[in-house]
């Protein structure tokens, strides 16, 4: 298994230089042909960044399978290093990384339905400093005093995101509050970004390393 993981897993990150998306479908491929548990396999023998490359290109409306797959751990890691690809988008008028967020944020908690695991994922999002702020970035400079709670939201609107994290866990959602409300967007973003760059050195340097263990 492990030795065919490998060789998956290097087809896999050879795809997604070229595009995340193709990628993110040939890991459908697997799990559809040799099932979820293979899949993942291939997906530990991924480094984070290049997860993070391929579920970013994705969204909620055409989620990647690892966002369904992966457990709270690695999800909490991609949190960690996804703002390290804002840097190259900076001087894109179009960009924005609350959208990024959001998108992202959507993929784990609307895309799918289980309730169980996603209040698993967003415990340890939220006992992480950084993954607090991530998930808080989507919601600053909104007004939310006058949202109805206990009608339907919008379907994707940050309005259905930010129910779904209160319907999940009201501590982790009063948490979200008080950082949007108390942050800002650019010094949040920048923050992020700073960690993003750092854990983006040590996945290269962790890697490097990699290419000279023993065999």
């Amino acid at each position: 298994m492990t030795k065919n993981a490998l060789i998956l897993a290097s087809d896999i990150i050879e795809d997604a230089q070229h595009s995340g998306r193709r990628a993110g479908t040939s890991l459908e491929a697997i799990a559809a042909e040799q099932g979820d548990e293979t899949m993942l396999a291939v997906l530990s023998e991924m480094d984070i960044l290049t997860v993070a490359k391929i579920i970013r290109e994705h969204d909620a409306t055409i989620p990647s399978i690892a966002t369904w797959l992966m457990d709270a751990e690695s999800i909490k890691q991609l949190l960690n290093v996804e703002p390290s690809y804002w840097q190259n988008m900076d001087e894109d008028s179009v960009f924005c990384a609350q959208t990024e967020a959001h998108s992202l944020l959507s993929q784990i908690f609307l895309s799918y339905e289980d309730d169980e695991k996603q209040r698993e994922l967003l415990k340890a999002i939220v006992e992480d400093d950084f993954g607090l702020l991530y998930l808080s970035l989507p919601f600053i400079g909104h007004d939310f005093s006058e949202m109805e709670y206990d009608e339907e939201q919008l379907s994707g609107s940050i309005e259905e995101l930010l129910l779904k994290i209160k319907n999940l866990d009201e501590e982790a959602y009063r948490e979200v509050l008080t950082v949007s409300s108390n942050g800002t967007l650019a010094n949040i973003e920048a923050i992020l970004k700073q960690n993003a760059n750092k854990q983006r050195v040590t996945s290269v340097e962790m890697d490097t390393d990699d290419m000279f263990a023993p065999l």
